[in-house]
């Protein structure tokens, strides 16, 4: 008996002495990367994140790492993927990191190796579900809304089906089907309201427009009363400046996930996995979720809405051929 606990006490000693040993060898790992990025003083991060929450973190990251400088760029996914593609052939300097809702296409660059790998401390609390194959993290999660203004509507709608009465028609305004993200919504909505939904949005006479900003905007000003295709975070920064705007958010829906990589090809590989472990950790999760308007697959975020209420649409559900045949049968009703 004596020299069974023997044993298993000196098991244990050892699997303790060997988990430390793995403990500090990452850390010296992780000191070494960190040196290197303060040597490579730089970091150039792509994003589809409104305005205000990319300001957040830069500045967050800026005040953690005053020692690397940062740049960023805002554009639609489709636009940020044309001009990461052009870089990436050419073998110029560009972007470093990018978030994007275009999953698919980081899925593909991962396939292909193109990403590097998180290696810091915030990578080892990171929740495996939110960890995809190829090293894409999904950094958050945020749910399409509808949105409305509270002065021109006489009467509030309370779901994206009551943007079909007679009352809101020529009030509406939409987005035309240009990235895969707005195809998944309305095969939502058609799923979720009815498969003739697309006639019948039609029969309102909606505006259209290129996606969520200029929607919000649109609502925001009264040149609508609702729009479609909303995600809170392009809201947000309208109502906080005094628009009469308020959301209609579904208690379980969908919504869209945000990427998150480290461009394999970087010209700055140690500050790419610097910053995209800073976007990972809990203060880079609060500055990006703590409004409210999104959500962290991290847990205890003071603010953030649940990751596990919103159902992202999966990329791989629309391959080219369904994105043209939907695109044909939109134009067939729009056009």
């Amino acid at each position: 008996m004596t020299i069974t606990r023997r044993h298993a006490l000196a098991a244990t000693l050892g699997f303790a002495a060997a988990s430390f040993g793995s403990a500090a060898r990452a850390q010296e790992g992780w000191a070494g990367i960190r040196a290197a990025a303060a040597r490579e003083g730089k970091i150039v991060w792509y994003s589809v994140m409104p305005q205000p929450t990319m300001a957040r973190i830069a500045a967050g990251f800026r005040k953690a790492f005053p020692d690397i400088a940062l740049e960023t760029f805002r554009a639609t996914s489709n636009e940020q993927a044309a001009r990461i593609e052009q870089e990436r052939k050419a073998g110029i300097e560009g972007a470093d990191v990018w978030v994007t809702t275009d999953i698919g296409l980081l899925r593909r660059l991962g396939g292909e190796g193109g990403l590097a790998k998180p290696t810091g401390p915030a990578s080892a609390a990171w929740p495996g579900a939110y960890l995809q194959p190829g090293n894409v993290v999904i950094g958050g999660a945020e749910p399409w809304v509808l949105a409305f203004n509270t002065d021109t509507l006489k009467t509030k709608p309370a779901s994206f089906a009551d943007a079909l009465k007679l009352e809101y028609r020529g009030k509406i305004g939409t987005t035309e089907p240009a990235a895969v993200a707005w195809i998944a919504f309305y095969d939502w909505l058609e799923r979720s309201e009815g498969a003739d939904f697309l006639t019948r949005l039609k029969a309102q006479n909606p505006k259209l427009y290129n996606g969520a900003v200029p929607i919000g905007q649109a609502v925001g000003s009264g040149e609508i009363g609702i729009g479609l295709f909303n995600v809170p975070s392009t809201l947000r920064p309208l109502m906080e400046q005094g628009a009469p705007i308020a959301m209609v958010v579904p208690a379980k829906g969908m919504g869209i996930h945000y990427g998150a990589a480290a461009l394999g090809w970087s010209k700055r590989p140690n500050a790419s996995l610097v910053f995209l472990d800073y976007l990972m950790s809990a203060e880079g999760q609060a500055l990006w979720h703590g409004t409210g308007d999104s959500a962290s697959p991290l847990r205890g975020i003071a603010g953030a809405l649940d990751a596990d209420a919103i159902e992202p649409f999966d990329p791989a559900a629309f391959p080219p051929e369904r994105v043209a045949a939907f695109r044909a049968r939109w134009n067939a009703v729009f056009k």
